[in-house]
């Protein structure tokens, strides 16, 4: 065993003026030993709000202490290092001000540092230290903390509780759940860029699942596949760590779509995989060579499947095969054939799956109504669509206004442009047709001609793109529209 009074004086000895009134040198130095040898309890050095932030939800993980740690603790190789002897640690405490302070820990020869947050002597999340500041809203399921709140409006809280109530009925939440939910709060931690998502969580990217605290960290307005990583932990309440990934994001893109993409989008690609002969499901069986393939190709067909299979057994017998093929450790599983419907029976679900979110160019005829008419533009009644014929992309606005927002997809895509609260943008070339919703910024339908079967190009006519948009993908009536063209792809 490693002499670690030995070690931490030698830090004291050079660090004494670096130390926090808040976190003294013996309170870091208990800290780490009870993470190392594990002597005591780590809850009595944790915020007790903190704690009952982790607790709230009443999600706990088979075999896992300290879930408040999870993504925060030291590798276990290293504590083993550690206390057999074969390698030593320093410490010290950065004071940031009179209440936060950093404790820094070393690992040289296993080329390991990590850094702990504390305040006024006690453990907190790195997210609790970043987040205090920002602005605070609260609704009646979610309690947001935004970055940029020109960013954010009240149309996206509203799509958000909406989502969250058709999730009760499709997981059977109890109305115990639900009142719970309530009263505790999704969070939903809303960054400006990916960057600063790396400063919260150590992670570059653009939407993260917090297991230790239960939050949703994203840079999106509406991150509906977060969010169903938390919702269906909710539901299991107790559970392993890890779940096969075929199962666990497969779930996600069904109902969720991944960030920035609605589900019906994403679905359509999986039928596209599936019918093309260019990935098959089964492939995806194997746990390992799932993590072989991009996610912008195994997650849409493992959506596709996970909505096929919830459709065929129901979500009773779906949890339960969700939760056999959950682990402490998932390396190697493979998805058993003989536990899931026939192929057959997954062949004519792919071969008859559609969606309302979708774009069609097969015209019949266009002898319907004219809604809306000007001279690079023409919207008509098509049934359950809008048939649409514009020259160039159309942005559209509406009568409901969110005051001081601007939308990234917007001013990601005509970033020498003013933004006046447009609510869709259809982008529009001879190969593609993508509607985005601004006030999400999600893209709510897409046609792609490279992701089609029969590889067909938008179709043209005297100037005009020709194509089908349903209904559904829109809020309001064509009536209300009121339109602007002149937006050309940069």
């Amino acid at each position: 065993m490693k002499n670690y009074p030995f070690i931490l004086f030698a830090i004291f000895t050079l660090n004494t003026t670096s130390f926090s009134q808040s976190l003294t040198i013996e309170r870091a130095s208990a800290f780490i030993e009870a993470i190392v040898i594990k002597n005591q309890e780590l809850t009595i050095f944790v915020l007790p709000e903190e704690l009952a932030i982790s607790k709230r939800l009443g999600i706990s993980y088979i075999g896992l202490e300290n879930k408040f740690l999870i993504s925060y603790e030291i590798p276990n190789e290293i504590i083993e290092e550690i206390n057999n002897g074969e390698t030593d640690y320093t410490i010290y405490i950065e004071k940031i001000d009179d209440e936060f302070s950093f404790l820094h820990f070393e690992c040289a020869e296993m080329n390991y540092k990590t850094k702990y947050y504390f305040k006024n002597g006690y453990l907190i999340s790195p997210l609790y230290f970043y987040y205090k500041d920002w602005q605070k809203i609260e609704s009646e399921y979610f309690i947001f903390y935004v970055s940029e709140p020109m960013f954010f409006n009240q149309y996206s809280i509203e799509k958000l509780e909406e989502f969250i109530t058709s999730i009760f009925s499709i997981l059977k939440y109890s109305e115990e759940e639900k009142e719970l939910l309530k009263r505790e709060k999704l969070i939903y931690i809303l960054c400006k860029d990916e960057e600063e998502i790396e400063k919260l969580t150590g992670h570059k990217a653009r939407g993260i699942g917090n297991l230790a605290y239960d939050y949703v960290i994203t840079t999106y307005n509406c991150h509906y596949h977060e969010l169903l990583h938390i919702l269906i932990n909710f539901k299991l309440k107790k559970l392993p760590l890890y779940t096969h990934p075929f199962f666990q994001e497969g779930f996600a893109v069904a109902f969720g779509g991944r960030g920035g993409y609605e589900p019906g989008i994403i679905l359509n690609l999986g039928k596209f995989l599936e019918q093309s002969d260019f990935m098959k499901a089964e492939q995806l069986f194997s746990e390992s060579e799932f993590k072989t393939y991009d996610v912008s190709m195994s997650y849409p067909l493992s959506g596709l499947y996970n909505s096929f299979l919830i459709n065929e057994i129901g979500i009773d017998n779906y949890i339960k095969l969700y939760v056999e093929y959950s682990s402490k450790n998932v390396n190697g599983f493979v998805i058993n054939k003989d536990k899931l419907p026939t192929k057959l029976k997954w062949n004519d679900f792919v071969n008859n799956f559609s969606n309302d979110e979708e774009i069609k160019i097969d015209i019949s005829e266009d002898d319907f109504q004219t809604l809306i008419e000007d001279s690079s533009y023409i919207v008509k009644d098509y049934g359950r669509f809008y048939l649409i014929m514009t020259k160039e992309n159309i942005l559209i606005s509406t009568t409901g206004q969110n005051k001081n927002y601007s939308s990234k997809i917007f001013n990601e895509f005509y970033p020498d442009k003013n933004y006046h609260n447009e609510k869709y943008l259809i982008r529009v070339s001879d190969s593609e047709v993508a509607v985005y919703n601004l006030f999400t910024n999600n893209l709510i339908a897409n046609y792609v001609s490279g992701f089609s079967t029969e590889m067909k190009p938008v179709p043209k006519e005297n100037g005009y793109y020709k194509f089908l948009i349903h209904r559904a993908i829109f809020d309001e009536n064509p009536k209300d529209w009121i339109i602007k063209t002149g937006t050309k792809n940069d």
